[in-house]
């Protein structure tokens, strides 16, 4: 019952947060509004109607979905809420959810270190109410989804690390490592990476400063929860390798790591600008009330409730977000793959550093709270500074988030308007069902390239344009889109549209890619523009090319006449590596109606076979929107032995049947998927089916029996 005010405490603030946060509007920022939320939605709508989506064929002319780390699958709160309530109502769930989450764990956490109520009070606060948690909370999911899982695995840790025999601490192991997959279901990268590092580091601090069990109890505390974790995340995580070795960041973000052994090592401090960062309002603000106590605690309170642990931690946190190499940075590197990951963004390390403030925090109070009159009244005090100083930032972040740009730009509006079909999408719902066919919405910038649409992502003439991965929701197939993951394959075969390369991110068409004959390739027949350029637009030179078949106020669509059809047949083939394929294809050198190009050495070719195209056909069984993306049926009649090209990209997951057959799929035209048929009418089924999937669900399903089991035990015993 000593807990009960305090934890009702956390709750309601969380509430009231929540509520007075959505009351004029769903908070959208740009990687909420134009990834989350369109993948979120996706992932529900496809679980609700019974099926796991595997593939999403709408974006990048079709890429993994399940499989993608940040889509939502294996997430349960994402799975949970996104399926059972409408958009809205989801979306204000998930981020109370997670307000709570981290505000109670830190609460519990803290009680388990023997803080007393108003310190735990005070951390769990300090915690979920940084300006990092919530701003992120509502920004950019996957940094508050790995923060909000953190303290509950440092809780599973501390009360496994206190529990006496097997049966009681695997509970608390089973508790960290939930933690831990749901961490590495929200954030693969360097989120799941430095989450790990901070749990490991606790487990040995903690386990060593009992010093019980010797280096046997250690390896358990380390080795069980983790392997726990990865456990129950293998249902995601295995699905997610597989697509790693085929995806854009085969080995991470490609950086070249530390310049040598020994650079860095006369070099410390924290990170830079670090006033800016931490003592204002804003997306890295723990509380200036917060930071002062934080200080003060080491020199108070010296070896209790995990004081040295998180004092250290913090200050070391701090030192490896910077830019520039230290000695911690080559220490660290050691770890496998630390180097390249960490020197993509070192600061995004602050994602495990607000935990240490605000438990610093809690624990002053705590010593506080035993001081007689003047120390209990410092520490209320001290407390209501504390939630007045957070409560007031936050209001000052969220209205300067309102007026920013970029990345931290933060809007107030209604899902379901945002994201409801404009008129020109429903217009192409009608042209594409009756005739399959992909579109891309583009609008020219006077930078000289399209400035990336999710810079845009607020603005009316943005939307209408159908980018920011709205093909998703309104079921119309695209090649562009915004993900840190994509096929490595579409990357080089959009470099060679565009004949330039762009940010890991996107995959936009630009002006010098409209003309080009591998946008015909991939079946682009409908191309979105403004109806008036915006003055930081030009004209794109295709609105005077191409026919208009569709216009008012915002947009036009344009038709190009040149597209190939989805599927189609041909009889010639030839074999060549992709970066020849592609460069024939691009120059007109080779002519995709008439001869596929396949993946192999130039001395293998085949001759061109005689076929009429007169009498040969290639239609759908059905509207393809309303199947499952990762089943695709076809009807061929071929009066010749042809090649069945399709303009999806290929992926090894992809299986084929014609007539019920197995038959091989193979790599065309540099990125999209042939098969071979012979003369007559034939059904032809490609079938996403990828073994990774079955073989994670049979780990999960053996962790979790693995787990009750134990967990059988304890309560048998008890």
């Amino acid at each position: 019952m000593r807990n009960l005010p305090w934890v009702a405490g956390l709750c309601a603030i969380a509430g009231v947060t929540i509520y007075d946060l959505v009351r004029d509007g769903t908070p959208l920022g740009m990687d909420t509004a134009t990834a989350f939320y369109p993948w979120y939605a996706y992932l529900g709508e496809s679980l609700r109607s019974g099926h796991i989506p595997m593939w999403n064929p709408f974006q990048f002319a079709g890429t993994p979905f399940a499989a993608d780390p940040e889509s939502g699958w294996a997430y349960l709160p994402a799975m949970l809420f996104f399926t059972l309530l409408p958009l809205p109502h989801a979306a204000a769930a998930y981020m109370l959810f997670h307000v709570l989450l981290a505000a109670l764990a830190t609460y519990a956490l803290s009680r388990s270190l023997g803080i007393h109520p108003v310190g735990a009070f005070a951390s769990g606060f300090a915690y979920s109410y940084s300006g990092f948690f919530l701003g992120h909370n509502v920004c950019c999911f996957a940094y508050a989804d790995v923060a909000a899982w953190l303290p509950l695995g440092l809780l599973g840790l501390e009360r496994a690390i206190q529990a006496r025999g097997t049966p009681s601490r695997a509970r608390w192991w089973a508790v960290t490592g939930l933690a831990i997959s749901q961490i590495l279901a929200a954030w693969i990268g360097q989120g799941a990476y430095y989450a790990l590092v901070l749990l490991c580091a606790y487990a040995a601090y903690r386990s060593i400063s009992r010093s019980r069990g010797g280096i046997r109890t250690l390896l358990m505390h380390e080795v069980a929860p983790v392997g726990i974790g990865f456990g129950l995340a293998a249902v995601g995580l295995l699905p997610r390798l597989e697509y790693n070795l085929v995806s854009n960041l085969p080995g991470g973000y490609g950086a070249a790591g530390l310049q040598s052994p020994t650079a860095g090592l006369m070099d410390w401090g924290i990170i830079e600008d670090w006033q800016t960062r931490l003592l204002q309002p804003g997306f890295h603000y723990a509380g200036l009330s917060v930071l002062l106590m934080a200080v003060c605690a080491p020199f108070i309170i010296r070896a209790c409730y995990a004081v040295p642990f998180f004092t250290v931690t913090s200050v070391l946190v701090l030192v490896l977000a910077r830019w520039q190499p230290t000695p911690l940075h080559v220490a660290l590197s050691a770890l496998p793959g630390f180097g390249p990951m960490h020197e993509h963004a070192p600061e995004r390390a602050l994602l495990i550093w607000f935990i240490g403030p605000a438990l610093l925090s809690g624990a002053l109070l705590s010593r506080l709270m035993t001081v007689r009159h003047w120390g209990r009244a410092l520490a209320g005090v001290l407390l209501l500074l504390a939630v007045f100083d957070l409560s007031l930032s936050w209001r000052i972040q969220l209205e300067d988030a309102q007026v920013a740009t970029g990345a931290y730009e933060i809007h107030h509006l209604d899902p379901d308007a945002y994201y409801a079909p404009t008129a020109a999408e429903r217009f192409l719902q009608g042209v594409t069902a009756a005739r399959p066919a992909r579109v891309v919405g583009y609008a020219q910038h006077v930078s000289g390239g399209p400035l990336p649409y999710t810079l845009r992502w607020a603005s009316p003439r943005v939307v209408a344009l159908g980018v920011n991965n709205r093909a998703m929701l309104a079921g119309l197939y695209d090649v562009q889109g915004y993900d840190p993951i994509h096929l490595a394959r579409f990357d080089a075969y959009m470099s060679a549209l565009n004949a330039q390369p762009q940010n890991y991110h996107q995959s936009d068409v630009f002006e010098s890619g409209l003309d080009s004959r591998l946008l015909d390739l991939l079946g682009v027949r409908y191309i979105v523009v403004a109806a008036q350029p915006a003055s930081d637009e030009s004209e794109s030179h295709i609105t005077r090319a191409l026919q208009t078949v569709y216009l008012d106020d915002q947009v036009r669509v344009l038709e190009n006449e040149l597209a190939l059809p989805r599927a189609w047949l041909v009889h010639g083939a030839v074999r060549m590596d992709a970066e020849h394929a592609l460069a024939g294809l691009a120059s007109g050198e080779i002519d995709p109606r008439r001869t596929v190009v396949l993946d192999g050495t130039p001395a293998e070719q085949s001759t061109e076979s005689t076929g009429s195209a007169a009498d040969e056909s290639v239609t759908w069984d059905g509207n393809p929107v309303e199947l499952p993306g990762d089943d695709v049926r076809l009807h061929v009649h071929a009066g010749a032995p042809a090649w069945l090209v399709l303009s999806d990209t290929y992926y090894p997951a992809w299986h084929a049947r014609v007539d019920g057959v197995p038959t091989p799929i193979e790599l065309a035209d540099g990125a999209l998927r042939a098969v071979a048929v012979p003369p007559g009418d034939h059904s032809v089924q490609f079938v996403y089916d990828s073994p990774a999937l079955a073989i994670g669900a049979a780990i999960s399903g053996l962790t979790v029996a693995v787990v009750a089991v134990l967990a059988l035990r304890k309560c048998t015993a008890a």
